[in-house]
């Protein structure tokens, strides 16, 4: 899997994971899972979650991960393009790639 889709595939399970209050390493790896029919690595979702950070979408509370403005931001334009799951994480594959 290519950075961009597994980047991309862990914002999108951290958006859906975190909705009604912060998630944690466990709740994001199962929605993830739900998502692509795999369990992310360990490292995928440190790297993953090391990145969105860094660039502002996602912050840490404790141990849990949440969204900031700019990420619900990101998850709004990529949702608003298809109700499909799949196509919303293509859609931010794209919108991210360009930041790689």
């Amino acid at each position: 899997m290519r950075e961009s889709q597994t980047i991309s595939w862990i914002f999108l399970a951290i958006a859906m994971a975190s909705q009604v209050e912060p998630a944690n390493y466990n709740e994001i790896s199962i929605i993830a899972d739900g998502v692509n029919h795999s369990v992310p690595t360990q490292e995928m979702l440190q790297s993953s979650i090391k990145w969105l950070t860094t660039k502002g979408f996602v912050s840490k509370e404790g141990s849990k991960y949440f969204l900031t403005e700019i990420g619900k931001n990101v998850i709004k334009i990529s949702s608003a393009k298809s109700t499909f799951l799949l196509d919303q994480w293509k859609n931010l594959e794209n919108e991210l790639g360009g930041l790689l």
